[in-house]
């Protein structure tokens, strides 16, 4: 066996031990509270690593430094651009989330709608938490069997019964444990594959030669491709801004200053990592005439490194998907209890809560892999999942904050028309032969939003105004009167 194989076993082993002990250490799942949100006891600098480790997650760390390789720096739009652009709008909207108290977006939607948009948006979260933790379990499958040589399955099935090990156990509070050991591994694995990438690819003048060989003249253009990678910004933007995992590590704040303080330090995690991942794929431009089987990062361990440094990589890109993939399942797993406590079991007890929780998060993950081993692209299953948010919830869960002629006719507009375009287009990807008069490929998105969009505005003026229960809600939240005292501020300073 090759000695970057025994290194990387040994190293994996030893790590996954580490998450095993780290989800058994104070668990405390006595409450729904407790298992989804950790008793909301943690503080801000901790839940800002782990929404860094939960969204910075496979599609970011593999498939944007193979993009970066095969497009240039444009490829930073492609992930990283709606990635800033979610956390700058979740800086405006954090305080609010968090005052209404709620654990999920659903009990938002009731509190300002009615219980079945509420029920219907759980719905449609349990199906984009699938998604994207499919998503992810392709791209560790991908990753892994191109390095140890095993099948695509048995590799998906190892590593998603790791994640649904400490999960399952330990709840939200071992998700956020094991990501911030997940938070160290990351960075240290991106460091030294972008050392490795810089010191093989001889310097910048030997990427420039190699862009200009393979006739490349807009590799070092930051804004190339723009028509297509604003798609990407426009689709994952609008769903990242309503992300439930990053809502739900909002709502876990202590205080609603806790929560504003998460995003800003997201923010200023996110924007140096997303640079770090396409400098390692501009420079891998100078390493490989063409994208290698498996990837830049595989070939870079198996061919480049020294075993110890690889295996460290391996741990670090492990960790960024993994953390990713457990994130899907605990916040997939809040909707479905949601979902059980209001529709089947109103007076379900705490114990029994926790318990359906972590049967939630089983099944999420069996879905996912059904997923995974159905459709193996990674960035084609996320971007599916994405537009089910943009088109269909990020208009009536947004607006309701702040327009108060929005009812809850037209928040189920919204959501069954926006979402049911997407649905219908994802069973024409599937294969079946169902009509379409629009574009085929990723400018569909923007019709989705369109129809979500106007029929928020349509079903409200259609239906009778619901002011009290909209002035409640804003007056819970606070967020129109935060906004208006901090205009009247810069007002003043001007």
């Amino acid at each position: 066996m090759e000695a970057y194989k025994i290194w990387a076993i040994v190293s994996l082993l030893i790590y996954f031990a580490a998450l095993l002990v780290m989800s058994l250490w104070k668990t405390k799942n006595e409450t729904k509270e407790d298992f989804f949100l950790a008793g909301r006891n943690f503080p801000h600098w901790a839940l800002a690593l782990t929404f860094v480790a939960s969204w910075f997650g496979g599609n970011s760390a593999l498939i944007s430094i193979d993009q970066a390789f095969e497009e240039g720096i444009s490829a930073w739009w492609i992930i990283g651009s709606p990635s800033v652009l979610a956390v700058l709008a979740l800086m405006i909207f954090a305080k609010a989330i968090r005052r209404v108290g709620s654990m999920s977006q659903s009990g938002i939607m009731e509190k300002r709608y009615n219980k079945t948009s509420g029920a219907l948006l759980s719905v449609l979260i349990v199906w984009y938490m699938i998604t994207w933790g499919a998503s992810q379990m392709v791209a560790i499958s991908n990753f892994f069997s191109s390095i140890f040589g095993i099948s695509y399955g048995l590799t998906l099935v190892i590593c998603v019964a790791i994640c649904i090990v400490y999960a399952t156990i330990g709840g939200f509070r071992a998700v956020v444990f094991t990501e911030m050991l997940q938070f160290g591994f990351i960075i240290l694995g991106l460091l030294i594959t972008l050392g490795a990438a810089l010191y093989f690819s001889n310097g910048f003048d030997a990427i420039k030669a190699a862009a200009v060989a393979k006739e490349k003249t807009e590799y070092f253009n930051f804004f190339a491709h723009f028509g297509k990678n604003f798609l990407f910004l426009f689709s994952f933007g609008l769903a990242w801004v309503i992300d439930a995992a990053a809502w739900q590590r909002v709502s876990a704040a202590k205080s609603p200053t806790e929560a504003r303080k998460i995003s800003f330090a997201t923010m200023i995690y996110f924007i140096p990592i997303y640079f770090l991942v396409v400098i390692i794929g501009v420079a891998a431009g100078a390493i490989f005439t063409e994208l290698p089987e498996g990837g830049i990062v595989s070939s870079l361990v198996k061919d480049y490194l020294h075993p110890f440094l690889g295996a460290i990589v391996l741990v670090g890109i492990g960790a960024a998907i993994m953390s990713t993939i457990t994130t899907t399942m605990n916040a997939g797993s809040l909707y479905m209890t949601e979902l059980y406590r209001t529709h089947f079991n109103k007076n379900a007890s705490e114990k029994q809560l926790v318990r359906f929780g972590m049967l939630g998060t089983i099944i999420i993950s069996v879905f996912g892999m059904i997923i995974a081993v159905r459709i193996p692209d990674a960035l084609w299953v996320l971007w599916m999942s994405s537009d089910i948010l943009a088109a269909g919830l990020f208009v009536p869960l947004i607006f309701g904050f702040f327009w108060r002629r929005g009812t809850s006719t037209g928040a189920l507009a919204s959501i069954i028309f926006g979402c049911g375009f997407v649905l219908y287009n994802f069973f024409i990807d599937l294969g079946f032969n169902l009509p379409s008069f629009w574009p085929g490929d990723a400018r569909r998105i923007l019709i989705g939003v369109a129809i979500g969009f106007s029929a928020y505005f349509i079903g409200s003026f259609l239906s009778k105004p619901e002011y009290a229960k909209a002035d409640k809600f804003m007056e819970e939240t606070q967020f129109l009167k935060r906004t208006k005292d901090q205009s009247d501020d810069q007002m003043i300073n001007l």
